[in-house]
């Protein structure tokens, strides 16, 4: 492949990328793409990118941190940006004043179209004091839905370890309409 050829298909990634990656933060789009790696293997034929060694990939609020990543195109454009590591970690500020939402997995696939993270193996999903785990997690960024699966096999009864486990902070405020503690007890018993 000639210098002219990979600078080209290197232009053709950072702007698929910039166009359609994640859709959060606007803002995120406008910024510059930056990838950050010890070596990298550009196959224009394939339409595929691979970076490997302490890959760092930021644009905006978005970053992918990865022992490897490959990137794959289609038709000009970034389809799934692949990540493997111990773990890889995927970040972004969702919304404006929300907090930052983090993956981590030992397999991250980021189905960029689709707005879809797949998280294989140890996975997790932090955002503020919010905690999702399991051994795979699907999220989808737009609809900030999520579901989760635990180990197939054995599971000891009363075991948390392979299962899904999800962890909320407690509520500060009472439900709308629910008495008081004082208010029930002072209430005559009919």
């Amino acid at each position: 492949m000639n210098l002219l050829s990979l600078k080209a298909l290197l232009c053709i990634i950072t702007f698929a990328f910039a166009s359609s990656a994640a859709r959060a933060l606007d803002s995120d789009r406008l910024q510059p793409l930056k990838i950050v790696a010890d070596t990298a293997l550009i196959d224009e034929k394939d339409g595929t990118a691979t970076y490997t060694g302490n890959v760092v990939l930021t644009q905006g609020t978005l970053r992918i941190a990865a022992e490897s990543l490959k990137i794959k195109t289609e038709l000009g454009k970034v389809d799934v940006v692949m990540a493997v590591g111990e773990p890889a970690l995927f970040s972004q500020v969702p919304e404006p004043n929300q907090a930052e939402v983090i993956a981590k997995a030992k397999k991250i696939d980021y189905l960029v179209r689709d707005q879809k993270l797949l998280l294989k193996i140890k996975a997790s999903i932090v955002q503020g004091e919010n905690i999702f785990r399991g051994e795979e997690i699907v999220y989808e960024i737009q609809s900030q839905r999520l579901q989760a699966v635990g180990q197939t096999g054995e599971v000891k009864p009363g075991s948390i370890k392979g299962r899904v486990e999800m962890i909320l902070p407690a509520a500060t405020d009472p439900a709308p309409n629910a008495p008081s503690p004082d208010e029930t007890e002072a209430a005559p018993s009919q």
